[in-house]
């Protein structure tokens, strides 16, 4: 038996099955784009003196975000600079009276005994000028 085309029957079926998935290849071919591709093809649509502004805009930005960063790098790195050099010493200094002062607390009290500790300023303690 065969067709009008004067191809057996099952002979045309695979054919019109073969032609399906070449069409169907060829469907897979058009979308294989990137996603920046598409978005690069959408921007067709657009004015070019619009596309020229968002460009230019977008480069602003970039630029500005770079210079930013930059900025706060140096800022950053001058602060935590000024810091260390004029403040942590008079910290340290503040801490280290503070102990001499709490040491010659605890040797008063133990000279003197434990009420003596509290009441009025404290005299030199001798030896020391």
């Amino acid at each position: 038996m065969s067709s009008p085309l004067g191809l057996p029957l099952g002979a045309e079926l695979s054919e019109v099955r073969n032609t399906e998935l070449e069409e169907e290849g060829e469907e897979d071919d058009e979308i294989d784009e990137t996603l920046s591709e598409r978005l690069w093809g959408l921007t067709e649509m657009f004015p070019d003196g619009l596309r020229t502004v968002a460009g230019v805009a977008c480069d602003y930005s970039v630029c500005a975000a770079k210079k930013f960063y930059s900025f706060s790098r140096s800022a950053l790195w001058i602060g935590t600079t000024s810091f260390m050099i004029l403040v942590l010493p008079v910290v340290f200094e503040t801490e280290k009276l503070q102990m001499e002062q709490q040491q010659q607390l605890q040797q008063r009290q133990i000279l003197l005994g434990p009420s003596t500790g509290m009441s009025g300023p404290l005299p030199p303690l001798p030896g020391k000028a």
